[in-house]
């Protein structure tokens, strides 16, 4: 079986109670959101644990939009472990905004090589331990403008490959095989302009981070990552009780030197390509373009159509060949006042001929 598919199943009763209030939930200074968390995937077996979702203010709720926070754990029935906890801290009058994020993995995933026509039957399955850490603290300069540092922190060991070695292990070109650490500090801008974080119907999304890996910082080898993301927000009528949205993103992600394999450039980070299996293909480029129609059917529910096109760069660096998606989904609208969204969403890799079914708050961009 090809298709990948996560599925969060949340308990709708206990997110609606929490979450799902009249319009003065806005006015709430807490709001703290268990969810039961169950993954299926072909590959990983059933994937079972929790997640805490945490929306809090800490300004002046006419100028500060709501923080947030994040933290699960998963176990898998194939012996994988993940652990995250995330966050995004807007002080009073949003002066700063702090982001970061901590991750365990005690994991196991498939490797193609490099290029976006690799072959499913060449995969080698890769084991590994992980840890990954981040952490920026972005300034505003104007109304809708931040900048600021990163530190980001990537350290990956006990890197096994199993009996069916095919490139991981015999290619001199791998960089990574056993371990590696990366570790940068870098400069990271953002503008953001949309009328809601979470769901917006209108305004523009911009971040450009560069992240050069020093050795004198810890790393193994020297490299740069430099990202790029535009998105795009357009309401195409009058009716915020039954908004009719064109959402647009654009992606691009560069990796410069000696970039170890595991944490290369790839299909499925960000919420983008849905459709192909996280890590499906890699290359030092990678770009991606994506729109969705999104449109309120009736009462809570909603309906979307999206399409994109993608590619990463083959191992000589040039880009031969784009892969599309295709898909569309529902919504169910759990809170009015913040529009989050439950979406589900049935998303086909054309190429491939992979697809997968989406369970997620919130929506994809």
């Amino acid at each position: 079986m090809k298709n990948k598919i996560y599925v969060i199943i949340i308990t709708l009763f206990t997110s609606v109670q929490v979450f799902a209030q009249k319009d003065s939930t806005a006015q709430k200074r807490l709001s703290i959101t268990p969810l039961p968390l169950i993954v299926s995937d072909p590959f990983m077996g059933l994937g079972y644990g929790a997640l805490a979702n945490v929306n809090f203010m800490i300004g002046d709720a006419n100028t500060t939009r709501f923080s947030n926070a994040q933290v699960y754990a998963m176990g898998t029935t194939k012996g994988q472990f993940a652990a995250q906890a995330n966050h995004t801290i807007l002080t009073n009058n949003e002066d700063w905004m702090i982001q970061g994020k901590f991750q365990y993995l005690d994991w196991n995933e498939n490797v193609y090589g490099l290029g976006a026509r690799t072959s499913s039957n060449m995969s080698e399955n890769i084991k590994y331990k992980a840890i990954e850490f981040e952490q920026s603290f972005l300034k505003k300069v104007g109304k809708k403008n931040f900048i600021g540092l990163q530190y980001r922190l990537y350290d990956c060991w006990d890197i096994a490959s199993d009996t069916n070695i095919r490139f991981f292990k015999s290619d001199n070109n791998v960089i990574g095989k056993e371990s590696f650490v990366s570790s940068s500090i870098g400069l990271r801008f953002i503008h953001d302009s949309r009328d809601n974080v979470q769901n917006a119907y209108k305004g523009n999304y911009a971040e450009v981070t560069v992240n050069p890996n020093f050795t004198f910082l810890g790393s193994t080898q020297q490299w740069t990552n430099i990202r790029v993301d535009l998105r795009n927000y357009v309401m195409l009528n009058k009716n915020i009780n039954h908004p009719q949205v064109l959402a647009a993103r654009v992606m691009y992600e560069q990796a410069i030197g000696d970039v170890p394999y595991m944490i290369m450039p790839m299909f499925g980070r960000y919420f983008t390509t849905r459709g192909y299996v996280q890590g499906r293909f890699r290359g030092k480029t990678f770009i991606s373009t994506e729109a969705e129609y999104r449109a309120h059917i009736w009462k809570i529910f909603g309906g979307v159509l999206f399409a994109g096109l993608h590619s990463v760069s083959e191992p000589n660096g040039s880009i031969q060949n784009i892969n599309p998606t295709a898909g569309g989904g529902v919504r169910i609208m759990l809170t009015k006042s913040q529009r989050v969204n439950l979406r589900i969403d049935y998303a086909a890799g054309l190429i491939n001929k992979e697809g997968g079914l989406y369970f997620q708050i919130t929506e994809a961009f």
